[in-house]
């Protein structure tokens, strides 16, 4: 089957404009709706890749998810707008256009300059899913979104937050057969533990999901801290009971200010506007990017990017060579090796733990929060911490305590395969 290009019309009233994504199974294009008249509105359509159009399976998936969104009506869930089944393109989801970007390409732009969303932006992110996933879940359908993650997670250029991509929904105690051993559905690094091992999931699955986000989008204060490790706890009725709940939580560690949305689009503008890309229209080229220097209202200084902990002491140490200890650790269980290199001369107030293992992915927990998978760096500071790493769907977890000293970086390598 010929592939779709852009100026083409499909199902009768919606015409082609940039294609947005493509997979193996299906195309995410940037459409306009024509009317009647002179109306016109932009679109998103969701439909099956060409080589694909015959595919029973994902054709059923794709009705499944319109159903499913066209169910859910509020202003954090990216919208359902039509729905059709054609004999040339096969089936069509159309979508509400969110003009901005998501946040993962925000964040991704942000690491780049090693800085983070200010905490209470980020905590007013959160606490807007939490409220579009407390809608889902107590839809006629009690829909569990599965995944959760900075892709779908979209902020539009005025400063609206909405969550997108139902795409692995499942209703609630809906159980879906799949092949013996085969991936769990969703993004590993935002899995809770009993999705990641293809267990039932429930709410608390998203919850925990919504967790990693916001840990990942800031540098979160001690209050916020201690949301998101209940959030991300190992054990589902160890969360919070529910998205309105953790919604609630957030808010209550870190107030949101007066008119976030005004402030989140300012500073999106400001720290982000690359992501803002141009897109062509019907009309000719329109610039969807940030105003020009000079140009932008002044976001308050609250709402700067926050830097991420700088590592320079460790770059000034290492080039001086001052290593002046080796400690060697060897924990005969699981083939955990554990090494310290001190370096002195330049001050700290934290060392660096960098964790590696066979095989990859592994989960990470620091003191009981979820911190990202092997391999991975982190900054921690100085005194006693706890680690648990392990495979959910290996079903085996290493546990050990270790002291973090100032200036002093750490390796923790652990076989899970012995």
């Amino acid at each position: 089957m010929a592939e779709l290009q852009a100026g083409e019309h499909i199902g009768g009233r919606y015409r082609l404009e940039q294609r947005l994504g493509a997979g193996g199974m299906g195309e995410v294009w940037l459409a306009e709706l024509h009317g009647a008249g002179a109306f016109r509105r932009r679109v998103v359509l969701k439909l099956l890749a060409p080589e694909r159009r015959g595919d029973e399976r994902l054709a059923s998936m794709l009705a499944d998810e319109a159903r499913m969104v066209g169910l859910m009506h509020h202003p954090g869930i990216v919208a359902a707008i039509d729905y059709l089944e054609t004999e040339e393109h096969g089936p069509i989801f159309v979508l509400e256009f969110v003009d901005g970007a998501s946040l993962r390409a925000i964040l991704k732009s942000l690491r780049q300059r090693g800085a983070a969303m200010p905490e209470q932006l980020a905590v007013y992110v959160g606490a807007q899913i939490a409220h579009a996933l407390q809608a889902a879940h107590t839809a006629p359908l009690q829909i569990i979104h599965r995944d959760v993650a900075p892709d779908n997670v979209l902020i539009s250029r005025v400063g609206a937050v909405c969550l997108g991509d139902f795409g692995v929904a499942r209703a609630s105690g809906n159980w879906e057969i799949t092949n013996p051993g085969s991936a769990p559905k969703g993004k590993r690094a935002y899995m809770a533990p009993e999705q990641a091992m293809g267990r039932q999931v429930g709410p608390a699955a998203d919850l925990f999901a919504l967790g990693r986000v916001i840990f990942e989008a800031t540098v979160p204060g001690p209050k916020l801290t201690k949301v998101l490790e209940r959030a991300t706890a190992l054990r589902p009725e160890d969360r919070q009971q529910s998205a309105a709940e953790l919604a609630a939580e957030l808010l209550v560690a870190c107030p949101p200010p007066l008119e976030p949305e005004v402030l989140l689009a300012r500073w999106l503008s400001q720290n982000a506007g690359e992501v803002l890309l141009t897109r062509s229209t019907s009309h000719g080229a329109q610039r969807f990017s940030a105003p020009p220097a000079g140009h932008a209202p002044r976001a308050p200084e609250l709402f700067k990017s926050v830097p991420k902990p700088s590592r320079t002491w460790l770059k000034v140490a290492v080039a001086a060579a001052l290593v002046l200890s080796l400690a060697g650790f060897v924990n005969a269980r699981g083939g955990t090796r554990f090494v310290t290199a001190a370096f002195a001369g330049v001050p700290s107030q934290h060392g660096e733990l960098r964790i590696t293992s066979k095989p990859l992915e592994a989960e990470v927990y620091i003191d009981g929060s979820l911190r990202g998978t092997t391999p991975l760096n982190v900054d921690l500071s100085t005194g006693k911490h706890s680690i648990r790493l392990g495979s959910p769907r290996m079903e085996r977890f290493l546990a050990a305590e270790i002291f973090i000293r100032d200036g002093v970086e750490h390796h923790l390598d652990v076989d899970l395969s012995e």
